[in-house]
């Protein structure tokens, strides 16, 4: 079974191609990568699972303010009383369009989004409750940077709760930001894995350009998994891992804590197989892991 734990999907392909378009990516340096070339339409998205070989992917989706305000000036985490609520109603519409558009595919597996700028925590926790109990809502995604939030911001309480009672996982954004606010460096979510042992997490892209502060949290907090999205596809950029590299920390890490995701409309899912195919130290059995074997007991798919 191959699974991709890292796809995203556009209502607006056009959307999507302006994001891939003008989102920099810096963090590795330099180096010449190969894209999707897609929008990031559903049929898309089929079209690249089913060229890659997958049988499911997590369609991640993500709910930012507009103009992406940081809390008030002093503040470190979001008031309790939510400081945009006007786009509480946005946000559930949001989220239940991530549900029904995946629906009519068995391999499209909804991960919806929270904000705590919009939803307090008890507000949160009543919605996300619904939509993993009524709308097949299969776990979630936030981008720390984007949404201008710390992983152990007490306005996310509610959402962890949903969370660990749907026994669903979530997948933060990892990696430094280029305003260095460090929202999203794996030394971050160690104050949330410390408190939340059950929580069900996957710190995407193995850090990003902190991959080499990855391994020490990994160490520190066992249950914590990780995808090697994005990364992968910067092997050997002038602020890059080598290939040697990533199987090193995915060795240290274990290969059991890792699954493959592709981070589409940017790149395919068949793209990224064929560089974990290619790893060197991994072995077979540790690389059929990562493809797909991992997120599977991960998602309760087998």
């Amino acid at each position: 079974m191959r699974v991709d734990t890292h796809l995203h999907i556009y209502a607006d392909p056009a959307r999507g191609l302006y994001e891939i378009e003008n989102y920099p990516i810096v963090e590795y340096g330099q180096k010449d990568v190969t894209l999707a070339g897609v929008g990031g339409s559903v049929d898309d998205a089929l079209a690249a699972l089913a060229d890659g070989g997958f049988d499911y992917a997590t369609v991640l989706g993500s709910f930012e303010v507009p103009s992406y305000p940081d809390p008030p000036e002093g503040a470190v985490h979001w008031p309790t009383t939510p400081v945009h609520p006007e786009l509480r109603d946005d946000l559930i519409a949001y989220n239940k369009w991530v549900c029904e558009m995946t629906a009519p595919h068995a391999q499209l597996l909804p991960f919806v989004s929270a904000n705590p700028a919009v939803m307090t925590s008890e507000e949160s926790y009543a919605h996300l409750s619904e939509a993993f109990g009524d709308w097949g809502a299969r776990g979630m995604k936030l981008h720390p940077i984007a949404i201008r939030t710390y992983p152990d911001d007490p306005g996310m309480a509610g959402v962890y709760d949903a969370l660990t009672e749907a026994g669903a996982p979530i997948v933060f954004h990892s990696g430094p930001d280029t305003r260095g606010k460090g929202f999203s460096e794996p030394g971050a979510f160690a104050a949330l894995a410390a408190e939340r042992p059950e929580l069900k997490v996957v710190l995407a892209h193995l850090g990003g350009g902190s991959w080499r502060d990855t391994l020490a949290l990994a160490d520190a907090y066992p249950h914590l998994m990780f995808d090697l999205s994005e990364i992968v596809i910067w092997i050997d950029a002038t602020e890059g891992p080598s290939a040697l590299e990533v199987a090193t920390l995915v060795q240290g890490i274990g290969a059991a804590r890792i699954t493959l995701g592709s981070d589409f409309p940017w790149y395919t899912p068949g793209q990224t197989a064929a560089i974990v195919e290619e790893l060197p130290l991994l072995s077979r059995a540790e690389k059929e892991a990562i493809l797909g074997e991992n997120a599977a007991r991960l998602l309760g798919l087998a």
